[in-house]
């Protein structure tokens, strides 16, 4: 992730710089794959930027594995493209999340591997000096052990190179610790029973064969119990444990083959000169009166020493496991400070979120396959320990607004509320409408009786003309006789020139006149009646149709009225349901209630939502992300609580759903932690089993007794626990720094392969002086090895001690277990309860091979 933190609101100048930012970051593809531009897209926006508005973050998916070269490469090149350009004034920007840290996991483990180195081989030559008061004898053991050291890393390295074996940061750091505890042992052994045989009387050469054979095959159970138990770290899944096994396996090789053959050599050289023959007496009084007590009250010894390392014991029950790898690195490294910024603005987790998946095999951008998506992220947003929730269909982290089947009602509503002063104004109209037409069928109604008065009127004035007709007739025809008669003398009054001067004349020529005019009246009288008569056909006709028209006019206005009335209604109804039709969707929102989720199908349309698709599903729809944020520390143990829960609360809210039977994808820190937790427990089981047969099976070929072969491993196993628990009392409870779950598994394989040699060794020497009886062997061999074994014990247990110079607190806890077991093993263990163990079990502790408890009587001579 990249995080962007002002001590101001973010402004416009720092939107340019992220826009540029992501332009070059998207010009990578080599190492930047995807850009996940939450913060540039305004429908998820709000969801990248903290609520103080100084902070926001985007996401990357780089090249190559969590903590493999090629993300490490990845994450160099981020930083670089960071680097390249200088933010405003007022910004800073961090590279942080998984893949930077587990880089730094890796840089500062390997910055620190020659500290390690430096003050762990400081450490062995103060030890050497303490024992033995000599720089030359102390060259034996410190010089075959740098040989082998330096060896051992050159050809782990060339492995490695040559992609031959895998190698991690913890694996390079336990092979310089192991070599150099397990090589300067070795040379202590060979060492101390060299001495122990010149005290004992013999020449330098005699002793020299005398510690050989006897360091021999102590030296190669011992180093093949390391070997052979880390080696079978390769059988882990995990590869915090799979690298380390072959690494681990040759570098005890060399440790071994040195120890055999040049730690000899610089002893034979040095003893022909008497450079390492012991500077004073043997002093071994105190673990004489250790045996002496264990053989002489066995059970007691042995109680209380099972009790002290149960002291320890006591604390394993309160251990806490921890994931966060925030915690064991320095506080200012890169990765840790984008952490500390984001922290002081977003949730705790906000950076360590956990990427869902869920996959159909058909694509998902629809309304109905969107319901069944939000309800799988309302299944998860209601689980215990998740604060947000983001997905397509909340991609700000919360009910997408104005998404909801209630805020459809709020639209429609809207629209209907919209449109209710035209409806009643139309109601008004229609009203206006029925009043007119009413008012017009009152006056057709009218003209109805208007019209049948004029068409009798007309009736009896046609029958009258017709009967005019007749009289004019008649009169035409009486008439037409009188001018017949007169016709001669009608023709003289026209002639007349002084006619009118004449009254006589005048009068007669009227009258002639009129008579024509009579004619063309009756003429008339005939055109009339014909008119007349059709107006009295007509009408009848005129008055059915104006009473049709009335009674249309009449059904009419009462259509209108019931129209009026309806609508009248309906306007009421709308008046009265539209503010409940605006205020449901309205309330919805304002709860953020999305219970009732749905974006109808235009909204596929919206700009916002193609965005969030582009961002939030595949390419080809049939994927969908959800990305869900911890509400606590999702690097602890409550965070894999938390992701348990996941699958089946998506696979009951997608039950009977159009996305049933989908591939749900969980990926992030909790998930990743979750596979871990299960994946160690199991590969912690197997290589511990496989450890265990391998060091019975070891100890069973040198001891030639089961009894021992058990004895060896389970006492180990024993101090381990007390080891353990001292280690959370120191780390959980006093310092305040739960233990990495790395320690636990990759400890335990280590204590119990390191802790064998050492009641290897003792047992061993018990077997060599079984001839005086078992009492008497025990008391020898504690005596002779007592002093030697807590010299190496103290040298291995320092050498580990010194990992805690490492800036990486996870080595330092691997160190201080290892250096806390160690001290267990050497101190109590293999002082008083392998020796009480041995003591109780007397002949039995051989089995199947034939001890007697006392020796043999010596014969007589005479």
């Amino acid at each position: 992730m990249i995080v962007l933190e002002a001590n101001r609101p973010l402004g416009d100048a720092d939107h340019q710089y992220y826009n540029d930012l992501m332009r070059r970051f998207k010009q990578d593809p080599k190492h930047v794959q995807y850009v996940m531009d939450l913060w540039g897209k305004p429908i998820t926006a709000a969801g990248a930027q903290s609520l103080d508005g100084k902070c926001a973050y985007v996401l990357l998916r780089l090249a190559g594995d969590i903590g493999q070269m090629q993300a490490n490469e990845s994450v160099a090149a981020v930083r670089d493209i960071v680097a390249k350009d200088t933010p405003p004034p007022g910004l800073k920007v961090y590279v942080s999340g998984a893949a930077p840290l587990a880089s730094d996991t890796v840089g500062i483990a390997n910055s620190s591997l020659n500290n390690i180195t430096i003050v762990t081989i400081f450490l062995i030559i103060a030890m050497l000096l303490l024992v033995y008061r000599s720089i030359v004898t102390l060259f034996v053991p410190l010089a075959g052990v740098l040989f082998e050291m330096l060896v051992a890393k050159g050809v782990i390295a060339t492995l490695g190179h040559l992609g031959y074996i895998e190698l991690s940061s913890f694996a390079v750091n336990i092979v310089v610790a192991l070599t150099l505890g397990a090589g300067t042992d070795y040379g202590i052994f060979l060492i101390g029973r060299y001495h122990e045989a010149r005290h004992d009387g013999e020449g330098r050469e005699q002793a020299f064969y005398t510690a050989y054979k006897s360091v021999t095959p102590v030296i190669l159970g011992s180093g093949l119990t390391i070997a052979g138990a880390c080696y079978c770290l390769t059988f882990a899944r995990l590869n915090y444990f799979h690298t380390m096994g072959p690494a681990v396996a040759i570098s005890m090789l060399f440790t071994i083959a040195a120890a055999l053959t040049l730690g000899p050599a610089f002893l034979t050289v040095g003893s022909l000169f008497g450079l390492f023959d012991p500077k004073s007496k043997a002093k071994a009084h105190l673990y004489r009166r250790i045996g002496t007590s264990v053989v002489r009250w066995p059970v007691p010894i042995l109680v209380a020493s099972t009790a002290a390392v149960m002291l320890g014991a006591i604390f394993v029950p309160t251990y806490r496991q921890n994931y966060d790898d925030r915690q064991y690195q320095p506080h200012d490294s890169p990765a840790n400070l984008g952490f500390q910024a984001a922290d002081r603005h977003f949730p705790k987790s906000k950076l360590f979120s956990e990427m869902l998946m869920i996959e159909s095999d058909h694509d998902l951008r629809n309304s109905g396959d969107f319901i069944s998506l939000d309800r799988a992220a309302k299944a998860l947003e209601r689980l215990p320990g998740v604060a947000m929730v983001q997905s397509i269909t909340r991609p700000m982290g919360r009910a997408l607004e104005h998404a909801t089947i209630p805020y459809l009602f709020t639209t429609q509503g809207s629209g209907s509320g919209q449109q209710l002063p035209f409806t009643q104004q139309q109601n008004a109209n229609t009203q206006e409408q029925a009043e007119i037409t009413n008012h017009t069928v009152a006056v057709l109604r009218k003209e109805i009786t208007f019209f049948q008065t004029m068409s009798d009127e007309m009736h009896k004035t046609v029958l009258t003309m017709v009967d005019m007709q007749q009289v004019t007739d008649e009169l035409r025809s009486n008439l037409a006789n009188l001018e017949d008669f007169f016709r001669p003398m009608r023709s003289y009054f026209y002639w007349e020139k002084h006619c009118f001067d004449i009254p006589v004349c005048y009068a007669f020529r009227s009258l002639f006149e009129s008579i024509d005019g009579l004619d063309k009246m009756a003429d008339d009288i005939k055109d009339a009646v014909a008119s007349l008569e059709v107006i009295d056909k007509t009408l009848p006709q005129i008055i059915t149709q104006l009473k049709l028209t009335a009674d249309d006019s009449e059904a009419l206005a009462s259509l209108l009225v019931s129209t009026y009335g309806q609508s009248s209604l309906q306007s009421t109804q709308t008046d009265q349901t539209f503010d409940d039709q605006i205020n449901v969707g309205l309330d919805f929102d304002q709860a953020r209630s999305d219970d009732f989720f749905y974006i109808p199908h235009e909204g596929f349309d919206n700009e916002d939502v193609k965005t969030g698709m582009q961002l939030l599903m595949s390419p080809d729809g049939k994927a969908a992300r959800i990305i869900v944020t911890h509400e606590g520390d999702a690097n602890g143990p409550e965070g894999v609580q938390h992701v348990e829960q996941f699958p089946t609360a998506i696979t009951v809210a997608l039950k009977e759903t159009s996305l049933a039977g989908s591939k749900v994808y969980i990926g992030g820190s909790g998930a990743t932690n979750k596979d871990i937790k299960q994946y160690a427990a199991s590969d912690l089981l197997i290589v511990a089993i496989a450890a265990f047969v391998l060091i019975f099976l070891i100890m069973l070929f040198l001891t030639r007794s089961l009894m021992a072969a058990l004895v060896i491993p389970l006492t180990v196993a024993f101090s381990y626990a007390g080891a353990f628990g001292l280690s959370i009392l120191v780390w959980q409870h006093l310092i305040g720094l739960p233990l990495h779950w790395l320690i636990l598994p990759l400890t335990f394989i280590i204590l119990v392969a390191v802790g064998s040699d050492y009641n290897l060794l003792l047992i061993l020497r018990v077997k060599e002086e079984l001839h005086a009886g078992i009492h008497t062997g025990l008391i020898r061999a504690l005596g002779s090895t007592g002093g030697v074994v807590t010299s190496a014990g103290l040298v291995f247990a320092f050498t580990m001690l010194a990992m805690l110079t490492s800036d990486l607190r996870t080595i330092g806890q691997v160190g201080s277990t290892v250096c806390i077991g160690l001290l267990l093993d050497t101190l109590i263990v293999r002082s008083f309860v392998v020796p009480a163990i041995l003591r109780i079990l007397g002949p039995w502790f051989w089995w199947p091979t034939l001890v007697r408890s006392r020796p043999l009587p010596q014969p007589q001579t005479t």
